[in-house]
Order: structure tokens, then sequence, then C-alpha cells
């Protein structure tokens, strides 16, 4: 669901570039207050895992359509509402840039869409799922329903958008498509959700986020970030060049009702524009090769980021806070 460039209005743009500048600048300062070891780690490997999965195109079946994991609510789930928005916006910067998945103009408006509703959007409706049902399976049914809709709120608020860049008068047709086909993605995005969650909690349940602050079991941190990256490098791999060619959902629909056949293309081609290298073949093996290249890339991209803030809370620490509002981190911080 990334939106390309040349598709929406100029006040549309700003309007969402400024929501985006200022959700990733709120998200980065949550950050600082509960950035520890793990989340260090977790922002690498979510980010990579996401980049990686998102690569994996899966077919609808009921219409000549596929769609791919978002993964706010995982990466939320995982690391917090706030850092779970982050890694998607890594994720988003690194696509934009290199492959020309989803405009640079358009960067802001995906941000908003998959990284603040998907990831904040999406832990508001899971965490009191969680508390409710309660124990392993109200993590995992709260992130499943989550998840959901989480595709559904990022769908709507892409129609919303584009209606209000000139395409009122579709808006009952744009509605219903968008809802219908990403009624059925949604499905793919719990299911892929679950599935990763089920395993984590079989093996590293303390990895779950927890906003009460409950500990994490401390240590070991490399081998979480190999195992991590080894799965994310796994999935570009082998699982990448098995992705359904079809459009996905975004995609289907403006081909269907029109509003794609005005677009100029990117406005950033990218080295690597639709995952491909110019001159040779669209084989397998060179999805394989650009997905390892932007799984890496955006590995290192995550933990750079984390790690910069890491410092700039150390030296901050070392420091000494300087105004009562300084003194301690703020309660639920992430």
């Amino acid at each position: 669901m990334h939106i390309p460039d040349n598709l929406l209005s100029q006040p549309v743009i700003l309007t969402t570039g400024a929501v985006a500048l200022g959700g990733f600048a709120l998200g980065l300062r949550r950050l600082r207050t509960r950035l520890r070891d793990r989340t260090m780690v977790l922002m690498g490997v979510m980010s990579a895992f996401v980049f990686a999965a998102q690569m994996v195109n899966f077919p609808l079946f009921v219409v000549p359509a596929s769609g791919h994991l978002i993964g706010g609510v995982l990466a939320a789930v995982l690391l917090g509402p706030w850092a779970g928005a982050l890694v998607l916006g890594t994720v988003l910067l690194v696509q934009a840039l290199l492959f020309a998945d989803g405009g640079i103009l358009a960067l802001g408006a995906n941000f908003v869409n998959l990284g603040l509703i998907a990831s904040v959007g999406g832990y508001a409706i899971y965490d009191p799922i969680r508390k409710s049902v309660g124990g392993q399976s109200g993590v995992l049914i709260g992130a499943m329903v989550a998840a959901w809709f989480s595709v559904l709120l990022a769908s709507l608020a892409f129609t919303i958008e584009l209606a209000a860049s000139g395409y009122w008068s579709d808006l009952p047709r744009v509605l219903g498509w968008m809802t219908m086909i990403h009624a059925v993605i949604g499905l793919g995005e719990a299911m892929i959700t679950g599935l990763v969650l089920r395993t984590v909690l079989s093996v590293r349940p303390d990895l779950i986020f927890d906003d009460e602050g409950a500990t994490t079991r401390s240590g070991r941190w490399s081998r979480v970030a190999l195992g991590g990256l080894a799965a994310s490098l796994a999935v570009a791999a082998f699982l990448a060049p098995l992705a359904s060619p079809k459009d996905d959902g975004l995609e289907f629909v403006g081909g269907r009702l029109g509003f794609l056949n005005d677009e100029a293309g990117s406005l950033l081609t990218g080295p690597m524009r639709d995952y491909s290298i110019e001159g040779l073949p669209d084989i397998a093996l060179v999805t394989a090769a650009v997905g390892l290249i932007g799984t890496l890339t955006v590995f290192i991209t995550g933990l750079i980021l984390a790690r910069a803030f890491t410092q700039n809370t150390q030296n901050h620490n070392e420091l000494g806070p300087s105004s009562p509002a300084e003194k301690g981190p703020e309660p639920h911080a992430a």
C-alpha cells in the first residue's frame, strides 16, 4: 500500500508531511526515554524483518491482486507503539530511496498510514484486548485483531487523502473497493502477525513489550540480533523470489478505478527500482540479491538510528538532568 509520487495533491502532501515529521519527532523523543539494549537490537532486527516480509506479496485468490505485510502491529507489540512507528519509518525511507517503492513526495503520507496509524493506532486496539483477555492468549488475540484493523485503517486513511486530492466524487467507489480488498489482505496480516508472535512467545516471551515496565531478561542480545537477522535474510533470499507478481491492493484498485493512470512515475528512480537491477534479467536470483542488500541496509540503518539515540541518552545522563521535567523517565513513554 505504498503511495507513489504525483498521486496526492500538494496540500495533502504538505499536510501529511507535517504530521509525519511531528510524529517521527515525537517517536524519537519517546524512544529516548525508554531506550535500552533490547530496543536498539530489536529495532534493527524488526526493521530488517519488516522490509524482507514486505517483499513477499501473497495472492488473494478471490481477486487477481496480492497483499503484503505492513508489520506495524507486529513491531509495536515487540517494541512499543512509537518505536514500532520508527521501524516503519526506517523501512519506508530505504524503500523510497533505493527501490522507488513509494514516492519520496508521498513519504509523509506513507509514514502516516503505515507507521503512525498501523503501529500507534494498531497498538491502541491491541493493548486493551491484551489486558482484558490476559496471558499469552491476550497477546495473540489482541495482536491479530489489531493487525486486521490496522490494514483497514491504513486503507481508509489513503482513501481520505485521495479524496482530498480532488477525488471526492469517487469517494464511495474508492472506499468500497479499498475496504473490500484490504479486508482480505488484513486476514493475511493477522495470520502472519500471529504466527511470528506465537514463535516469539514460545522461545522468548520476555521480548513482548510491556508498557507497565516489567523487566526483560538481560544479556545475549547478540544472539537475538544474529538470529533475527538470519531469519530476515532467509525471508528475503528464499521467499521474496516466490512473491506473487500480481498488483497489490492499492495498485489493483487504482488500475480498476483509473486513479493511477495519470501516475508520471517516482521523482527518484532509485538504483534498484522495483527490486531489480538495470541490465540484469528479472530472475529469482536477482530478486534474492536485491532483497539481501535491502535487508542488510535497513538492519544497519535501524541500528544506527537506535545507537545514535543511545549515545545521546548516555551523554544526557552523564551530564545529569537540567530541569525537573528531565529528572526521570515518563511513564508509558514508548
